[in-house]
């Protein structure tokens, strides 16, 4: 049953334009304004989230319990969860981190969990303590060697350490977040519909909808995550085939291009304070708006 509503979703989302920053941190309800051509799109942006499979699934077989209790403590199982500090994904991987591990996409399952446990068997050899090795993974190896472990990075390893004892014979789902965003556009004609995006292990993004107005019209676009910063995008707009790219800095700014027969548009999302500030360009003229945190 779970693996025909899975099919199901798949088969049944289209879109009009993705917001390159919907999967970031904890997500909350979103109001966008816009302005095109004499014609206002008022949206609102509705998360849920929701399990996804048992974190077990993916753990690898060395460190399964640490891990486990890491990622409860970094992420609370969170795919998408994005710190202050701009580490990111299930285990919480510095973007520095994720380089060094070679991890190009740090919100992929499988790739944030791996780099996680190679990382954590380098701090093991060096350090062979568990409590130093996880206290280095918190606050740095360099920190660790030269100091030794802070207040916080021992708390931190006594927490996870804790967290993975609790935890070892539950079973616990990873979570992720699926967006629907309902609007509605006024101006010389009313138009209205429903947009809907989710992720795929992180590894990539169905994005899709549909808008009534005179007609129909809608399409669904793929976002396969060649990393965590850039998205090739491939699709269809009323089965005409469309293409193009998601280029974002989370959680500050993103930039999409897509262009398909006869049809082009580029738009751009930027953070100013506690909202962001969007513009875009298509054959339908220049646009402005807000989205309201």
């Amino acid at each position: 049953m779970k693996k025909l509503l899975w099919l199901f979703s798949l088969l049944s989302l289209n879109l009009v334009l993705a917001n390159p920053l919907i999967f970031v941190s904890e997500p909350a309800k979103d109001v966008s304004v816009t302005y095109q051509a004499e014609q206002f799109r008022l949206a609102v942006l509705l998360p849920v989230v929701h399990p996804v499979a048992p974190i077990d699934w993916f753990l690898p077989k060395d460190n399964t319990k640490i891990l486990k209790g890491l990622i409860s403590v970094e992420s609370n199982f969170f795919v998408h969860a994005v710190s202050e500090k701009g580490a990111m994904g299930l285990t919480q991987l510095m973007p520095a981190t994720a380089k060094e591990l070679g991890v190009l996409n740090a919100f992929n399952v499988l790739s944030s969990i791996d780099g996680a446990n190679r990382y954590l068997n380098q701090l093991l050899t060096r350090f062979e303590s568990i409590q130093l090795a996880l206290a280095a993974y918190y606050e740095g190896p360099g920190r660790v060697a030269r100091q030794g472990p802070s207040i916080e990075g021992f708390t931190y390893a006594q927490k996870v350490l804790a967290r993975s004892q609790q935890l070892e014979d539950k079973t616990v789902f990873f979570r992720d977040v699926t967006y629907f965003e309902p609007y509605v556009e006024l101006g010389k004609n009313v138009s209205g519909g429903l947009n809907v995006y989710f992720s795929v292990l992180g590894a990539g993004y169905v994005v899709g909808g549909f808008e009534v107005s005179s007609s129909v019209s809608h399409q669904v676009l793929f976002y396969p995550a060649i990393t965590h910063d850039f998205s090739l995008i491939v699709g269809e707009k009323n089965l005409k085939m469309v293409g193009g790219f998601l280029y974002r800095k989370i959680p500050d700014f993103g930039l999409q291009v897509l262009f398909g027969e006869h049809s082009f548009d580029a738009s751009g999302i930027v953070r100013v304070w506690k909202f962001y500030v969007t513009a875009g360009f298509s054959n339908e003229g220049l646009r402005v708006g807000m989205i309201l945190k």
